[in-house]
């Protein structure tokens, strides 16, 4: 039996990878998408300590190549259900059943979407959450970013470098963002703000976007839509435990371990007051070492 399982391998999970491989436990982290998880969306850090700027991928990268350095073990496999009892804990995957004395929940958040008819059916097809990602695919296009706080501000500078244009839509007045990235957006040519609207249909044409309508009835002729309005805890899988509040966040002591035993949860999935990379680091070390005091 595994002495811990860490579900979700970005910042907080590799870190308390890092942790568990040192302190001598038998770890096991499986991650269903890319190493890093929310680093892979964001383009430009610069508030992580022992980087002066750094992009999100590229800090994926170390983190990973630290893991394989270390020879942690994990696996590349979607976690889909998970099995609790006094005696032992079961992580559950496509591919088979592990027994752990203690799980790790690092799974963060995953993006909000606008609740349109037929936004899901363009993810991937002219609607995006990942600049980064897909932002190289409408070179030269015009396109829209959706949101006011920094990501949609960060994310609409990056695409203001590839795009024709960039209409950066938002329903307040006010953006939520920092002063020197609404001053950076202010002064980009090719960014034009509008606010004080919502994307009221998506347009098609040959399956593909053509444009969309606002709800002042204005239309606006883009080939992308990039959605940058917040983000929620990635923890459906956990609510049937009752340890979630209203919000989805994963309620957590100072040590992050659940009212459940040996069911811990660190960075953006847990209830706390700081959501930051540096913070998230933190968790997966404290949650670590709490872990550790038991296990002798």
């Amino acid at each position: 039996m595994l002495d811990v399982i860490i579900i979700g391998m970005g910042i907080g999970g590799i870190t308390a990878g890092i942790y568990a491989k040192r302190a001598g436990l038998n770890v096991l982290m499986f991650e269903k998408s890319a190493p890093g998880g929310i680093l892979q969306n964001i383009d430009k850090i610069t508030n992580y300590p022992g980087f002066e700027e750094v992009g999100g991928a590229q800090l994926a990268t170390h983190l990973f190549n630290q893991v394989k350095k270390l020879n942690i073990p994990y696996k590349m496999e979607e976690v889909i259900d998970i099995e609790l009892s006094d005696e032992k804990k079961i992580v559950i995957t496509k591919n088979g059943r592990y027994e752990t004395q203690n799980i790790i929940v690092a799974t963060g958040r995953i993006p909000k979407y606008l609740g349109l008819d037929n936004e899901k059916d363009f993810l991937g097809r002219g609607i995006s959450t990942c600049a980064t990602c897909d932002g190289f695919l409408y070179k030269g296009e015009d396109i829209a970013v959706v949101g006011s706080g920094n990501s949609a501000l960060q994310e609409s500078l990056h695409l203001a470098k590839l795009a024709s244009k960039v209409y950066l839509l938002h329903r307040g007045v006010e953006f939520k963002a920092e002063d020197a990235l609404v001053e950076a957006v202010k002064n980009t040519p090719n960014i034009e703000i509008i606010g004080g609207v919502n994307i009221k249909k998506i347009n098609e044409k040959d399956g593909k976007i053509e444009s969309v309508l606002l709800d002042n009835e204005k239309v606006i002729n883009v080939k992308g839509v990039f959605i940058y309005i917040g983000y929620r805890p990635n923890t459906d899988l956990f609510k049937k435990f009752d340890i979630t509040n209203i919000n989805g966040d994963i309620i957590v002591d100072e040590n992050f371990e659940t009212e459940i035993a040996g069911l811990y949860a660190i960075g953006d999935c847990a209830k706390k007051g700081v959501y930051q990379l540096v913070t998230a680091a933190s968790d997966g070390a404290i949650a670590v070492s709490n872990i550790e005091k038991f296990s002798k």
